[in-house]
């Protein structure tokens, strides 16, 4: 009887006792006092996201129309040639072929102003033969060109100043008579022609007819 009563108290003792061993664990071991809770970890950074290019307008002619190319100048490189007929007049009297005919070649610069240059000559030379004697005409002459061409309109213009020279002769053969009748001299012209095939000037005596390539 006597042990049961002593180990009673000192189950009583011991029980008394736990409290106070429960709160000195608690100041060795605070992280033992109560549940610990937990620190949030934070999620992981998400990937920088790239900006996307905005794509820079391209800006339109005015109006929004599409500009055109401007029309090649019609004089630009032009190139030809003027025929030339002048009359020779003492053949025509006689019969013979009336006018002595000759080309002159020109081209046009291939910028502006456009200037117009050239050159050539037309020789003739017709006899005529008969029972009393011969009858010939010779002729030499030589042209320069030079001018302008102006494309602005259709289809175009070529103002041209034409400076002819030359020399004719006459010489008749009749039995025991000889002569000769000689003539020179000089001539300026200021034509105008459009740019056309074929286009012709002419006056009293001369003519002047254009042929382009």
């Amino acid at each position: 009887m006597h042990r049961s009563r002593k180990a009673l108290l000192v189950a009583l003792v011991i029980l008394g006792a736990l409290p106070s061993l429960a709160c000195s664990t608690c100041r060795l071991f605070p992280g033992l006092a109560a549940p610990a809770t937990p620190t949030p970890t934070p999620p992981p950074p998400l990937p920088a996201r790239e900006a996307t290019p905005t794509p820079t307008p391209t800006p339109e002619a005015a109006g929004g129309a599409t500009a055109t190319p401007a029309a090649s100048n019609p004089c630009a490189g032009l190139s030809g040639a003027l025929e030339v007929q002048v009359l020779a007049g003492p053949a025509e009297a006689v019969g013979l072929e009336p006018f002595a005919v000759g080309s002159v070649p020109f081209a046009v610069s291939s910028e502006a102003p456009y200037t117009v240059s050239g050159n050539g000559s037309i020789a003739y030379d017709q006899t005529l033969t008969e029972e009393w004697g011969t009858y010939q005409v010779t002729m030499d002459m030589a042209f320069a060109v030079s001018g302008t061409c102006q494309g602005e309109s259709d289809p175009g213009t070529l103002q041209l100043q034409i400076e002819a020279s030359g020399s004719q002769l006459v010489e008749v053969k009749a039995q025991e008579f000889h002569g000769t009748y000689p003539w020179e001299g000089s001539f300026t012209f200021n034509l105008s022609f459009p740019i056309e095939e074929g286009a012709t000037v002419e006056g009293e005596g001369w003519a002047f007819v254009l042929h382009v390539q």
